[in-house]
């Protein structure tokens, strides 16, 4: 899409609105992104997760070409909005969308991303991220490194 401003993004709002009007199901307003475990599954959350994912809004300026919705910062602001008016939430999160996606729409290969960017757009595919160092474990706090002069060179551990 363009990069609306002035009346253009006021046009986008209605557009935004009444698509949400025709998609959110009403029964959602107010409960915010559950975890998701099978017991706050239902079919309202799956068809707002499946219309979101469908129109690219989960991951609004990401780019269309990866089932993003390609929208501009402004028009981003402007569903937002318009979301938080009636009580929406966004059902695509998590950190596939928080960081591994944008790490990957930078530096990914075509491959990388045609394979990965599409399902974490729709919802399909979760990520996650984890770190464990010896003596460490998860504490990336804690992780310390010596080196050890060997003479010419240095041995880093």
């Amino acid at each position: 899409m363009a990069d609306f401003g002035g009346a253009d993004l006021d046009a986008f709002r209605t557009e935004a609105r009444d698509w949400l009007a025709a998609n959110f199901p009403r029964s959602l307003s107010g409960q915010g992104l559950p975890m998701e475990g099978p017991e706050e599954r239902s079919a309202d959350r799956e068809a707002w997760k499946t219309a979101m994912g469908g129109k690219g809004w989960g991951t609004p300026t990401w780019p269309t070409a990866y089932g993003g919705g390609g929208l501009s910062k402004g028009e981003a602001q402007v569903l937002a909005q318009e979301m938080a008016a009636i009580g929406a939430y966004n059902p695509i999160g998590g950190m596939g969308v928080i960081m591994f996606g944008p790490t990957l729409l930078e530096y990914g290969n075509q491959d990388q991303l045609a394979r990965h960017i599409p399902p974490i757009v729709k919802g399909e595919l979760r990520w996650c991220q984890g770190f464990s160092e010896p003596g460490a474990g998860s504490d990336l706090a804690s992780l310390q490194t010596k080196a050890v002069d060997k003479g010419e060179v240095f041995e880093v551990s």
